[in-house]
């Protein structure tokens, strides 16, 4: 069974400040159009999608920074887009999954339900690299689980890096992401490759007082419809 996502943003969402409302919700738009994933921003399917203008920085004094999450849904697949501003990009050589885990990367995480007792994410670095796993509450992780449908494509640009990629609908379904779920949407910010000095970046501010996106506060609620 697939769905279509509400055709609905509240404007409070585009404003970075309220990023840190508990009550953060998406609500995600239908295309018709399936689209290439390549790292392409001129699309009209983008101008139409819902915009996140930026995430927090709950640990450093809820800081701002200038990426753009975009997202919409199409017949077949969860399509999202993040454009990052990233003077200073840090990766590491790919030797297996873990090693995405030590450089910059934007991150989604989707959960049923805000027990966590069962979620799925997803870590992308600026080289299209990905970091996959299903975890449980509190932090059990298992790496060896994948998606099994997505597409991820990157570029580097003069101020940062593109990551745009798409997951297929009835995946997500399978795992029990149904009409309404929890969100995570994050990126991790290294200031350079001598040091462990990292900016934390989230859509919902998590209260919690060190970093730590796997807790349910660090989570919004999304919708898409049938």
């Amino acid at each position: 069974m697939f769905y279509r996502f509400i055709v609905s943003i509240s404007v409070a969402l585009i404003l970075t400040s309220c990023a840190q409302s508990a009550h953060t919700s998406l609500s995600f738009p239908f295309s018709e159009t399936e689209i290439n994933i390549d790292a392409a921003l001129g699309r009209d399917e983008w101008a139409k999608a819902v915009t996140l203008n930026g995430l927090i920085a709950p640990w450093e004094n809820d800081n701002p920074d200038q990426t753009k999450f975009k997202a919409f849904i199409s017949e077949n697949y969860f399509n999202f887009i993040f454009q990052v501003e990233d003077n200073t990009l840090i990766t590491q050589p790919f030797e297996k999954e873990l090693s995405v885990a030590g450089g910059d990367r934007v991150e989604l995480f989707f959960a049923s339900d805000r027990s966590l007792n069962n979620y799925y994410c997803v870590e992308m670095d600026p080289n299209g690299n990905i970091l996959d796993y299903s975890a449980e509450n509190y932090r059990k992780f298992n790496e060896q689980w994948d998606f099994s449908s997505i597409e991820v494509s990157t570029k580097t640009t003069e101020s940062g890096y593109v990551v745009e990629g798409k997951i297929a609908l009835l995946e997500l379904e399978n795992l029990g992401i149904g009409n309404s779920f929890y969100l995570g949407v994050f990126r991790a910010d290294f200031k350079n490759s001598k040091s462990k000095e990292v900016s934390w970046y989230s859509w919902v501010k998590p209260q919690k007082s060190s970093p730590d996106f796997h807790i349910p506060s660090a989570f919004g609620k999304a919708y898409f419809a049938k």
